[in-house]
């Protein structure tokens, strides 16, 4: 959405990382709330997209592999991730979803399928839509 893209340009970090007003609006006993750093909020809302599948990209510092990006396709805004594996740690599923004015990133527990996760943090980012977020 062009609100995203007019902040990144002018500079600016649109949003907070998983917060509202300074305040988280989901629970932060799982790993860090996603994500937490301009770099990464910059990686995902970046309009080059090619280093995305190689490379991938890291949220609250979690190394994560992208599954499928449709971040800027136009009624999906949704991106899905797995998060690597280290030293034989389980991975998760995480999908982001963008708004005019919100990222939504949903990181579902081990062993839940991606296709649950997406579907939650899409209806998520919908119901923030239709909200004016």
């Amino acid at each position: 959405p062009a609100g995203w893209h007019a902040a990144r340009n002018a500079g600016r970090h649109p949003v907070q990382p998983s917060a509202r007003g300074g305040q988280l609006w989901g629970p932060a006993s799982h790993p860090p709330p996603l994500p937490t750093q301009p770099a990464e909020v910059n990686t995902l809302i970046a309009k080059d997209r090619s280093n995305l599948f190689v490379n991938g990209l890291s949220l609250g510092g979690l190394k994560c592999s992208v599954i499928r990006d449709s971040l800027h396709t136009e009624g999906e805004y949704t991106m899905d991730l797995r998060t690597k594996s280290t030293g034989g740690a389980p991975t998760f599923n995480i999908t982001v979803s963008m708004t005019d004015k919100t990222l939504v990133a949903v990181m579902g527990k081990e062993g839940v399928h991606g296709g649950c996760v997406n579907k939650k943090c899409f209806e998520m980012a919908n119901h923030l839509r239709r909200s004016h977020y």
